[in-house]
């Protein structure tokens, strides 16, 4: 095939080459004027990967240090939903995410979380029923043998929308804001030894004419990401409070 007839290698030729005869000339016009149209369709409709959204860089993952002694056993005694976010399973699915974060993170020893809601009613383990007496909170130890309480909340959950519109293109954006609480409680003395926050931003942009709609899986990636800070902050904090205190 000569280069004159394979779109792709017009832009390696010199432009004397291309234009040389009046009539190859005006095809290569056309054949260009033509496929101009296909590639912009093309990216149209394509979601882009979800990513923080400006002004909130995202955290580095902290270097955790190694336990000073012995491993200590955690039980994460529950989730609480204190956002205006209405779902029946956002206790479950975080302190599942919480117990899995601990588990990888290997700086302490940790109760299953199948186990906790085996052993426990729901309603207690959504409502942090366990740590709020001290009754519960040592009837608790005395069965899991664990040294701390880890429990948890989920004080932010915002999902926003915006819309561009313009003459040549039209778009919408998706914000997920997820923030979260830890605490870390000694089961003997009930006293709070360890706390944490942190927040955490999914940005899911759409543009062309099919426009998606919001993902609850950009949330799950928030709501794991605050979790992660979050322990992490935590986990640093009582191993420097145990440091200090061995000294």
């Amino acid at each position: 095939m000569h280069p004159l007839n394979n779109p792709t290698l017009l832009s390696s030729l010199p432009v004397r080459e291309v234009f040389r005869r009046p009539a190859r000339a005006a095809m290569v016009l056309a054949l260009g004027l033509a496929i101009l149209p296909l590639a912009g369709c093309a990216g149209q409709g394509q979601q882009r990967h979800p990513q923080p959204a400006a002004g909130v860089p995202a955290q580095p993952a902290a270097r955790l240090p190694v336990p000073t002694g012995p491993r200590k056993l955690v039980a994460v005694a529950g989730f609480q939903n204190r956002s205006t976010y209405a779902s029946d399973k956002l206790w479950d699915t975080s302190a599942q995410m919480l117990t899995t974060r601990l588990v990888s993170m290997n700086y302490f020893r940790v109760v299953e979380w199948s186990r906790m809601k085996e052993l426990f009613d729901h309603l207690a383990l959504s409502q942090l029923d366990i740590v709020k007496s001290p009754e519960g909170r040592n009837s608790a130890a005395k069965i899991l043998l664990c040294e701390y309480f880890l429990t948890g909340a989920v004080t932010r959950f915002d999902i926003g929308q915006t819309a561009r519109v313009s003459a040549l293109s039209k778009g919408k954006t998706y914000t997920t804001t997820i923030g979260v609480d830890l605490l870390l409680q000694d089961t003997q003395t009930g006293e709070f030894v360890g706390a944490a926050s942190a927040e955490a931003v999914e940005v899911q942009q759409f543009s062309g004419q099919m426009l998606g709609t919001w993902d609850p899986a950009s949330a799950d990636r928030a709501l794991d990401r605050a979790i992660g800070e979050a322990l992490e902050k935590l986990t640093l904090q009582y191993h420097n409070q145990a440091a200090a205190s061995a000294h």
